[in-house]
This record gives structure tokens, sequence and C-alpha cells, in this order.
């Protein structure tokens, strides 16, 4: 199962401003043709239209397997569901923005899904590496959440 994260954005607050959580750049709108701006977007699906918004190759070829064009109503949406709950992968992370319905509390929320790769290069996983090591030093990690 992939590691995915909730986030309530609140009802009348501006639009959301998303951030990379491995590099910090800009996730820039779904709306944008030249995508999030950000290499570790793998794709970003909102459940309103249950279609991609944008989709790197790679996570695409990946999707193959959990598409299911037989299946009347299946969408990219519901592959997406099957990839989180069947995939394993540590470096795999999701992002759901779940932003309130405009229209009536009674309708539901739309939810935007944002996946990441958070892949480190040969010379950041160096660094991280030993900021890990001078943490532990100092005594500065709680490992007792492990």
């Amino acid at each position: 199962m992939i590691e995915t994260i909730n986030i309530n954005w609140p009802s009348g607050a501006i639009d959301p401003t998303i951030h990379c959580p491995a590099c910090g750049s800009m996730v820039l709108s779904p709306l944008e043709e030249e995508g999030p701006g950000c290499h570790h977007v793998q794709f970003i699906i909102d459940s309103e239209s249950g279609e991609f918004n944008y989709i790197t190759d790679s996570f695409d070829e990946i999707l193959k397997e959990f598409r299911k064009p037989e299946v009347e109503g299946f969408d990219e949406w519901d592959a997406t569901e099957g990839f989180l709950e069947d995939a394993e992968s540590n470096t795999f992370y999701v992002m759901n923005l779940i932003l309130p319905s405009n229209v009536s509390i009674e309708d539901d929320p739309v939810c935007l899904r944002i996946g990441y790769e958070l892949f480190f290069t040969e010379d950041q996983e160096e660094l991280y590496e030993e900021l890990e090591r001078r943490h532990d030093e100092e005594g500065l990690h709680d490992h007792s959440q492990n």
C-alpha cells in the first residue's frame, strides 16, 4: 500500500498553493498544460472528472496493469485507487487535497490527488545519510515511533 496523506482544505479559503515535499518547488495549477514544474510529481488527478490533469509517461506505463477498460464506468481514478492499494514502494507518496463543494454541503467534496516519486540523486542520498548520522549523534531523533 502506498503512503497517503489527506489534507482537508477549509471552506472559503483561498485556492491552495501546493509545494513538493521533496524539493520545495511549487506545484502549479493542475490545469497548467505544461505540467506542475516539479520532476517529483508523477500525476495529478481529480475525483470530479476521474481523469488525469497531468501524468508522466513512466507512471502511465505503471498504471496499465491497473486499468480495466472492459468494466463500464471504471475510470483513471479507479485505476489509481488500485495502484495505491496494491503497489509497494518506499519512494512513492500521495497527497489527497480534499476541497469542499462549492455547490451544496450535501455534495461530495472534490479530491485533488497528487502522486510524488521521492527519489534522491547519489549526492543527495549521501548528504541525507550524513545529516541522519549527525542528528543521531546529537540525540535529535526520536526513534521510539519507528
